[in-house]
């Protein structure tokens, strides 16, 4: 599932915008569509990691959520104009909030059977990593069309792929652990329990950490392969460079374990923040394509290291009974993150190029401020 759902973001991620640009959208609206969707899915999110954590229906949500993935998509190939493009694209984000709940599985099978989180969710890199070449290859040879083809095609193999996920028994808890009781006899979950997650030790700084250090990826995300064609780059780079970083990310999940115990949760966060202020302030002076090279592998640290130290930073501190609530918390402070820095990279990317790179490293020097304080606070 993990697969299913990175191999369609592998295409959309770089390549979405360009497809955009194809259909003769302007920077301005292209900002829009990149945003807008991800503030909707930010605001929707936690709710449906509620109502999964309240009626244990994650599974069921997954499949629902991955039709309407395939939907937004179809719609969004037939789209013509900016209106009925956002209208597209805001079924997309909702689609797109399945991937909290798929976290939340993943994660209960870390804390209840000891599996390895990292050896699962390489295998969303793999396939992003794929989905980078692959596109790549079939944008330079078809064109941007091509792209859409793609994503409708990721879209069917995600539906048919979480008819597979793990299902949860009316005696089960929604992670797996057999409770002796049905679900019914057991305490409702309430809306004052989930905003009481806010009050958990270390929770706001922690969230602080990883939104920021996520979101800091904003620029890159909207407008990084478009600058990338403004240089004069051969399309066919576009993948490669981004399955740099893909390279090092899956090295790092797979070989997790040891890291966290040799590093640490709170650790890899630090690193994954202060690795990405470096990287964002050389971004910002337009690197040639052989320093972009060494620049895309640290992306599978600054995303990788950061995103895994989290994952298991969060499992630590959440109540198990909010686990969904949180990671979709974990998701939405990652997509405002990202919104907040899209939106300063519209304004800033055409009047000042590669040099609004040095906002995200800012954002990324707030996030390694954070990430050190829940270290310490979790050592005190």
């Amino acid at each position: 599932m993990f697969a299913a759902m990175f191999f369609i973001t592998g295409i959309s991620t770089p390549f979405l915008p360009v497809w955009f640009a194809s259909r003769g959208f302007s920077v301005a609206e292209i900002g829009l569509l990149s945003t807008l969707p991800q503030l909707a899915r930010s605001l929707v999110a936690p709710g449906i990691g509620f109502e999964a954590d309240r009626n244990h229906s994650h599974r069921q949500l997954v499949l629902v959520l991955t039709a309407v993935g395939l939907a937004a998509w179809l719609a969004l190939s037939q789209a013509s104009g900016f209106t009925l493009a956002l209208a597209a694209m805001l079924l997309v984000a909702l689609g797109n909030t399945a991937s909290p709940l798929v976290e939340t599985i993943a994660m209960a099978g870390v804390r209840t059977h000891g599996y390895d989180y990292g050896r699962m969710r390489l295998w969303g890199s793999a396939a992003f990593v794929v989905a980078n070449v692959l596109a790549g290859s079939m944008f330079s040879r078809f064109g941007a069309g091509a792209i859409i083809s793609l994503l409708i095609a990721g879209a069917v193999i995600a539906c048919a792929l979480s008819v597979l996920m793990p299902s949860m028994t009316q005696h089960d808890d929604p992670y797996g652990r057999r409770t002796g009781e049905a679900p019914a006899r057991r305490k409702p979950l309430t809306m004052a329990d989930a905003r009481d997650l806010l009050r958990v030790p270390n929770m706001k700084l922690m969230l602080l950490a990883a939104g920021t250090v996520q979101g800091a990826h904003g620029m890159f995300y909207a407008y990084g392969t478009l600058h990338w064609q403004s240089q004069g780059f051969n399309p066919s780079w576009f993948g490669a460079l981004w399955a740099f970083g893909l390279i090092t990310e899956i090295a790092l999940f797979w070989w997790s374990k040891e890291a966290l115990r040799r590093i640490g949760a709170s650790e890899l966060m630090i690193f994954g923040a202060g690795l990405s202020v470096f990287r964002w302030i050389v971004m910002g002076f337009d690197p040639n394509l052989l320093v972009l090279m060494p620049l895309q592998i640290c992306h599978g640290l600054t995303f990788g290291a950061s995103h895994l130290g989290a994952m298991h930073v969060l499992t630590r501190i959440a109540p198990v009974d909010r686990a969904a609530t949180a990671q979709a918390l974990y998701a939405l402070v990652s997509t405002l993150g990202i919104v907040t820095a899209t939106a300063i990279s519209a304004r800033l990317y055409p009047l000042a190029g590669a040099h609004a790179y040095f906002a995200m490293a800012v954002m990324a020097a707030i996030s390694l401020a954070a990430a050190i304080r829940v270290r310490q606070l979790r050592e005190a």
